[in-house]
């Protein structure tokens, strides 16, 4: 199964697909775009992560980890992405240069599936399987 990720135009009246970005080569869990609407970033079960300009269609940065990825974020000062998946951690990333930064322990026993965080980035919450 290939995830494609779909940059939709959105009017009163129509939807028009733009692009469809087809990187990924699994399963597309989650998309979160950037607050000044021109990057996106795509979390997929291939275990990779790919930071997106939705403007020119084109991948900006790519970040891989031997997970199954279910949830990406951005911080709300937006240098971090925070990562989730199969592997049970989450994980920080440095916007800049695409290299970790530090990983927690988010379960002893299952998936964690989502996350969430305060909108000043003081607390996170992360939601699984236990």
């Amino acid at each position: 199964m290939e995830g494609e990720v779909r940059v939709w135009r959105i009017s009163r009246h129509t939807q028009t697909m733009e692009a469809s970005l087809k990187e990924h080569r699994g399963r597309v869990w989650a998309i979160q775009i950037r607050s000044n609407s021109e990057q996106a970033v795509s979390a997929s079960s291939d275990g990779s992560c790919i930071v997106w300009d939705i403007k020119n269609f084109t991948r900006l940065t790519c970040l891989f980890e031997s997970t199954m990825f279910k949830q990406v974020l951005y911080h709300p000062d937006e240098s971090q992405l925070i990562t989730t998946g199969s592997g049970r951690k989450i994980t920080y990333w440095d916007c800049f240069d695409g290299q970790p930064i530090r990983m927690l322990d988010g379960s002893e026993d299952g998936e964690v599936n989502s996350l969430a965080i305060t909108t000043a980035g003081e607390h996170f919450a992360s939601g699984g399987e236990d």
